[in-house]
C-alpha cells in the first residue's frame, strides 16, 4: 500500500452517519461489556501478552511459548476497509453506493444498498442494535453511536476473513464472536476465558499489521 494511502487510512478512522437509541436495556448492557460475574472472568486487561498474537483464544491464554515470537496476523483496520470501497472485492460483501464524497475523493456517506449489518434485515449478524445500516455504514459510525467501535471491528475482522488466507479468524468465528456477545453479553473464545465486547476490540485491533 502507498504512503498516500497509509496517510489516507490513518487520517479517518472516525465517523459519520447517526444510528437511533438501542433497542433495549440489554443493548445497552453488552455494548458496555459490564455484567460480567467476577469468578468467571478473567480479562484480557490482566493477562500480559507479548507481540500479537492471531486467534482469540491464544490471545487471552497468553501462551508463553507464542509470546517469545512477532507475530504478523495480516488484518486491516476499519479505516482500510471503509475509505476504498474497492477493496471489498471479492469478500461477498457489497459496499453499496456513495451519497457524498465530498472534495477530497473519499466517499464518507453510504447509501443503504449495502450488505446490511444484521440478519433482521437481511445481513449476517444477530441483534438489532444498528437498525437496517449496512456494513458500511456501520463502519463509518462515530464512536458514541458505536461504544468500543464494536460494529465496525466486527465488520473489519469479517472483510479480513473474507480476503486474506490464514487470517486468525473465519467468517464463523467473527459472527460467534459477535452473536455470543448479543446473546449474553460475553464471549468464551475457550474454557475458563470470558471476554466483554472492549475485550472483543482489543482482540480485533491486535491482528492488524
Amino acid at each position: 500500500m502507498s504512503q498516500h494511502s497509509e496517510n489516507q487510512e490513518k487520517a479517518n478512522t472516525g465517523t459519520e452517519n447517526k444510528p437511533g437509541r438501542l433497542g433495549s436495556e440489554k443493548r445497552r448492557h453488552l455494548i458496555k461489556g459490564i455484567g460480567i460475574s467476577a469468578p468467571l472472568m478473567m480479562t484480557v486487561a490482566s493477562r500480559p501478552v507479548l507481540g500479537a498474537q492471531c486467534t482469540p483464544s491464544a490471545w487471552v491464554s497468553g501462551n508463553l511459548s507464542a509470546q517469545a515470537e512477532k507475530f504478523s496476523c495480516g488484518g486491516r483496520s476499519p479505516g482500510y476497509w471503509k475509505t476504498d470501497p474497492a477493496r471489498w472485492t471479492g469478500t461477498g460483501y457489497v459496499p453499496g453506493t456513495c451519497r457524498n464524497s465530498r472534495t477530497t475523493g473519499i466517499c464518507r456517506s453510504f447509501n443503504s444498498d449495502g450488505t446490511p449489518f444484521h440478519r433482521s434485515a437481511g445481513g449476517v449478524c444477530a441483534g438489532s442494535i444498528f437498525g437496517k445500516r449496512s456494513m458500511m455504514q456501520v463502519l463509518w459510525l462515530r464512536r458514541r453511536h458505536d461504544n468500543y467501535q464494536l460494529g465496525a471491528h466486527i465488520v473489519a475482522a469479517l472483510l479480513n476473513a473474507a480476503s486474506i488466507p490464514d487470517y486468525g479468524m473465519s467468517q464463523s468465528d467473527v459472527l460467534d464472536m459477535y452473536n455470543q456477545l448479543v446473546n449474553s453479553g460475553s464471549y468464551q473464545p475457550t474454557a475458563g476465558f470470558t471476554m466483554t465486547a472492549e475485550d472483543c476490540v482489543r482482540f480485533i485491533r491486535n491482528t492488524f499489521d
